[in-house]
């Protein structure tokens, strides 16, 4: 359509009116439909009522705009009058300028999009998005469970102030409530939708806690075991063989490492022993002792009614007690499942935490068939609550799938990659479900006042001994600037490599530091994890001409025992060097008050389980855990990755150490990832004083910068470390 220049200029002048009303503020919009200006009407003997149905009857031609409708001004709902009655015309279109007159649906005002004017209706509503708040709902305690709700909302407060069991925590703004009145919460929340949204607590959960106390477990069971095992038992083993009983035989002890799990099994199994044939299935490296252990108390069983598995030819069929390690379960999967164990003991079952694992399924099989299951282990879960799930399966396989699992307490959700659980969530819940139903666990210091404590120290060795020719420290600088860059699995892979390199890097810096171990005049422990230190740290203490044992994984089963008899009883056996792997579980070491650790490892779990090879019954002294880390070497990235796994693990009450919580520091250190980790008092009651040991420095004039390794301060005997090859 064409205008003519009387319009065009009209239209210009409009729009500079327009632009000044908005400017001063006096474009009253006429919202919704249309309805009258707040502006009185210039035209007169019109009000403002009469001078909006004026503008509706004459609404803007099609194809212009409609200045008037749109502001409510008295200037322009002039200037549109005399427009359409004094004969500013189109150029054509007469014909349709009364259709569009005569048409409802064509009068609305411009610029408010889809508001019809008297009975139209819209094609379309735009949608109006109010915000959602979501509540998740877990248990606190046995009888309260909490809401959460994601933001504030009225109503939800007034529903939570309805409820008489309600308490509200000012520090934490949280409010709780008694779980008898979970339903009602529920029901009363719910009828807030869409405006507030909440979550249920798992069925398998509210059909565990009902908000009734438990009554405490009768020890009266104890009357079924064979009196002189009963008597080997202390009070707390003894809770532990009535919880386990209380659980018809299948349960989870799961108490610290040198708290007696093995006398506790054996008991429960005495208990059941129509139940039997009994399987043991444990790590290669404690099935003798474990024979030892059953020869000593069920002096009942004649010798060749327990079998020790050493071979996937053994036959099987007379025995009462078979032995197997996990590998040879493994392998004699159909024969032991055509035997028909009715009662099986699964020590270290944490060794069963890949569920997908053939050695897993295989346990898992065992486990349907027999009617009694006991698992031990001092570190159930190694570094996240998905590892706890194949061994809850095996004591009851009905009570929640691994999708209820692993949503609930891991964080699951689908990734591109699949189903990721490997997260953690509701680990309070958690650890009160485990209690309640599966696991009965124990801490040294919840039982064992008696028992010496524990004190860690970390070392910083000397950086000047740390292997510093150009190819090693070129190693350490690329790794470390690959790890910071990368991520996924590709981080974990550089990290792998930064560990070994860093191995390569501490051995000089180790072997120093046990120079001055050896003044000391006492037994100790030292940890090694690669082949490399474990060499290096042997050749040294043979070159010092120390009498030592070493056990790693090259080690026979058959000669474990011996070695360890040899430490525990001979006073010329000054050190044990052991493999991290190899030797965190199934021996004492209890001679010995001083473990070392000259490398770490990526769970807390592994290194408190070898801290306890020293720090369990029978030790009479204090137990010295030292650390020997080095700066700008992959420690500083392990150190910290074992601070957030072990805080994960002590909320889900599956580890009470502390590797962390420090309050002061001894010597002054430089600057590094490891010093904010340093000297630390642990929340378990025990001592975990971190003290930095400065490794003794030479002096300037006996360092030798070409040298990987460098001169003592204190004596000459500079060949004991510059012979070794590293």
């Amino acid at each position: 359509m064409s205008c003519t220049a009387e319009e065009i200029a009209e239209k210009r002048r409009i729009a500079i009116e327009r632009l000044n009303a908005r400017k001063n503020g006096l474009n009253n919009n006429v919202g919704g439909g249309g309805g009258p200006s707040l502006v009185s009407s210039s035209v007169a003997g019109t009000t403002s009522t009469q001078h909006a149905a004026e503008t509706h009857k004459r609404p803007w031609p099609s194809g212009t705009h409609n200045p008037g409708s749109f502001y409510g001004t008295n200037s322009t709902v002039s200037n549109f009058k005399q427009i359409v009655t004094n004969g500013a015309k189109p150029a054509e279109g007469g014909g349709k300028m009364k259709s569009f007159f005569n048409n409802p649906r064509s009068q609305t005002l411009p610029y408010v999009k889809n508001t019809p004017i008297g009975n139209g209706t819209p094609d379309k509503v735009a949608p109006v998005f109010t915000r959602t708040v979501t509540c998740s709902c877990a248990l606190v305690s046995e009888s309260r469970f909490v809401v959460q709700p994601s933001g504030f909302h009225e109503k939800l407060i007034e529903v939570f102030k309805s409820v008489s069991s309600k308490q509200y925590d000012p520090s934490t703004k949280l409010w709780t409530f008694g779980i008898k009145d979970y339903a009602m919460v529920h029901e009363r929340v719910t009828a807030l939708n869409p405006h507030v949204s909440i979550g249920s607590i798992p069925k398998f959960i509210l059909r565990l806690f009902d908000g009734s106390p438990r009554p405490k477990i009768s020890r009266t069971c104890l009357n079924g075991i064979e009196p002189s095992l009963v008597d080997t038992l202390l009070d707390f083993q003894k809770d532990g063989v009535c919880y386990a009983i209380d659980k018809s035989g299948r349960a989870l002890i799961a108490d610290e490492m040198g708290l007696g799990k093995t006398y506790q099994a054996l008991a429960v199994a005495d208990f059941y022993k129509e139940n039997w044939p009994l399987l043991i299935c444990t790590t290669a490296s404690t099935r003798d002792t474990w024979a030892t252990k059953i020869r000593q108390l069920f002096r009942h069983v004649p010798l060749y009614h327990i079998v020790t598995l050493q071979g996937s030819q053994d036959e099987i069929h007379d025995a009462r007690i078979l032995i197997s390690s996990y590998s040879l379960m493994e392998k004699c999967a159909e024969k032991l499942l055509e035997r028909g164990f009715g009662f099986i003991i699964m020590d270290e079952s944490h060794t069963l935490k890949n569920f997908k694992a053939k050695c897993t399924a295989v346990a898992q099989e065992l486990a349907k068939k027999a009617k009694r299951v006991i698992l031990l282990s001092g570190t159930p879960a190694l570094s996240r609550p998905v590892e706890l799930f194949s061994q809850l399966q095996m004591l009851d396989r009905h009570f929640f799938n691994f999708k209820e699992y692993s949503t609930r307490y891991c964080a699951g959700k689908q990734s591109k990659f699949g189903w990721d659980a490997s997260g953690q969530s509701n680990l309070e819940e958690l650890n009160l479900l485990l209690a309640a139903r599966f696991m009965i666990r124990r801490t040294k210091q919840d039982v064992m006042s008696q028992l010496a404590e524990k004190n860690r120290e970390t070392v910083i060795l000397d950086g000047s001994l740390l292997s510093k020719n150009e190819e090693t420290e070129e190693n350490l600088n690329s790794y470390a600037a690959d790890y910071s860059m990368s991520k996924g699995r590709e981080r974990e892979e550089i990290l792998i490599q930064y560990y070994s390199a860093t191995a390569v890097a501490k051995a000089p810096a180790v072997c120093g530091y046990l120079k001055q171990v050896l003044k000391e005049k006492q037994k100790f422990i030292i940890f090694a994890h690669h082949i490399k230190m474990l060499d290096a740290i042997s050749k040294y203490l043979s070159k010092q001409k120390v009498d030592f044992i070493r056990i790693d994984g090259t080690t026979r089963s058959d000669l474990r025992s011996s070695l360890v008899e040899k430490f525990q009883t001979k006073d010329s056996c000054r050190a044990a060097v052991l493999s991290l792997k190899a030797c965190n579980a199934g021996i004492t070491l209890t001679a010995a008050q001083l473990v070392m650790f000259a490398e770490l490892d990526w769970n807390p779990s592994t290194l408190a389980q070898a801290e306890s090879r020293a720090h369990r019954i029978g030790q009479e002294g204090t137990v010295i855990v030292r650390y020997l880390l080095a700066k700008g070497t992959a420690d500083d990235i392990i150190w910290t990755m074992l601070q957030k796994k072990q805080n994960i693990l002590n909320k889900a009450g599956l580890c009470n150490e502390d590797f962390s919580d420090s309050t002061n520091v001894d010597a002054p250190c430089s600057a590094g990832n490891i010093e904010p980790y340093l000297e630390k008092r642990g929340s378990t009651g025990t001592l975990d004083r971190f003290v930095v040991c400065e490794a003794v420095k030479p002096t300037a004039n006996e360092t030798d910068s070409n040298s990987e390794l460098q001169k003592m301060l204190d004596d000459g005997e500079d060949d004991d470390l510059a012979g070794l090859d590293f």
